[in-house]
């Protein structure tokens, strides 16, 4: 029985997904693809537009057989530690051979011989990265030209090094690489808009950027029926029409409290908030307005708007440096959690109970049987991160919500 894994977000998902989906089955011959996926928060450093398990259904629907979750400590967290913990999740489920990603370059070879100098780190790496910092380049850059000094062969390599699904796939191989994973990886190319591409109607595809950009302008989603599948776009539809939709402004208010009621002693202690942010911070607490507005007033030069962000949810959802410490050598979560599974791969998530290097969570039952005292203090610090984004959804909605580990799988 030969299963694939794919780290994703769905955020939403559309019908470039559900290729990538069959082109992985058909590239691995695989029997089943096993999905990681970000829970309510995802890693740009936001609210996921759906909840997960809607998300979940769509991912099904679009031909996965199972789905587990990315804790939320590493989806909404950098590319280095959401790659490592997504594919440390794979690796404990004890049942994935193949790792399936897409990448702009759509060659293997390229991006495992970028990941292998970036992961191991070998003595001309490290004295060019040097040189270059020290010439006053910022990281990215100077390990850019890091690598064009270690590989002139590689034609490029800006380029490559900045496109989005590249950096990801790079993350997604140093993870293999630095475990010592036998999961072998292959790469799929990203086909039609890019990420960052906007909407125009007529193109060849649409990223689920330029999706949550059109719900957020409030135009017609009419345009996007054909670019998304079925019942991803019925979920978003029926989402917008009952005020379901999430975005980080949902939590302006939230977030203005938790700053104001711990600006006395700062913000370091949370992860990604260096002195210097947590100063900036508390100083520009009076110009607040919304979340999106004070991204935008914090950001600088070497510090994004996404990462701002991230680390302002970190605030937000009182996620600290020793949440990260708090796991097994892995690097991820010390049990997976399964938010669904089709019927069919019933006989999947049996040899994963019986093959899995930690505790399969299905429900809470499951985890009062399985979990001693950290592992169940993770678990609980995990729901109560993702009934916040719930308890958003019923005061925006008025739709009441039930506690995310009262919910059932999702099984089609």
């Amino acid at each position: 029985m030969t299963t694939a894994g794919i780290i994703a977000e769905y955020n939403p998902l559309h019908k470039g997904h559900e290729y990538h989906i069959q082109r992985t089955r058909e590239e691995t011959g695989a029997d089943f693809v096993v999905v990681a996926m970000s829970g309510n928060f995802v890693q740009r450093g936001a609210p996921a537009i759906l909840d997960k398990y809607t998300r979940t259904r769509s991912a099904l629907d679009a031909g996965a057989d199972i789905v587990i979750q990315i804790p939320p400590m590493y989806s909404l967290s950098s590319a280095e530690y959401f790659a490592k913990g997504a594919v440390s999740a794979l690796i404990n489920s004890g049942v994935v051979q193949y790792l399936s990603f897409g990448s702009e370059a759509g060659k293997i070879d390229d991006l495992k011989k970028t990941a292998t100098i970036l992961a191991e780190e070998p003595p001309e790496f490290k004295k060019a990265l040097q040189k270059h910092l020290k010439s006053g380049i910022a990281y990215p850059g100077a390990r850019t030209r890091a690598l064009i000094d270690c590989c002139p062969d590689m034609t490029n390599l800006t380029e490559f090094m900045s496109s989005p699904n590249n950096i990801l796939g790079i993350e997604y191989l140093k993870a293999l690489i630095r475990s010592d994973s036998r999961i072998k990886p292959i790469t799929i190319k990203r086909m039609g808009a890019g990420y960052n591409d906007p909407y125009t109607p007529g193109q060849a595809g649409v990223s689920s950027k330029a999706i949550r950009e059109a719900v957020s302008y409030g135009g017609s989603l009419e345009g996007l029926r054909d670019y998304m599948t079925e019942l991803s776009y019925n979920q978003l539809k029926e989402a917008i029409d009952n005020k379901l939709t999430i975005s980080e402004n949902d939590f302006s208010q939230m977030l203005i409290y938790k700053l104001i009621a711990e600006r006395e002693t700062g913000f370091t202690r949370y992860l990604d908030v260096a002195e210097d942010l947590s100063d900036r911070i508390v100083n520009n607490l009076d110009k607040y307005r919304s979340l999106s507005d004070f991204c935008n007033l914090l950001k600088t030069k070497d510090k994004t708007y996404t990462r701002i962000s991230r680390s302002l949810f970190h605030i937000l959802l009182g996620i600290r440096e020793e949440t990260l410490q708090a796991t097994d050598y892995t690097g991820t979560c010390q049990y997976i959690r399964i938010l669904g599974f089709r019927k069919s791969a019933e006989s999947l998530v049996s040899e994963m109970k019986s093959s899995a290097s930690v505790p399969i969570i299905t429900g809470y039952n499951d985890a009062i049987k399985n979990l001693y005292s950290e592992p169940m203090k993770q678990l609980k610090d995990e729901s109560r991160i993702e009934d916040l984004y719930f308890a958003v959804q019923t005061l925006k909605s008025g739709i009441p919500s039930k506690p995310d580990m009262s919910r059932p799988l999702i099984v089609l």
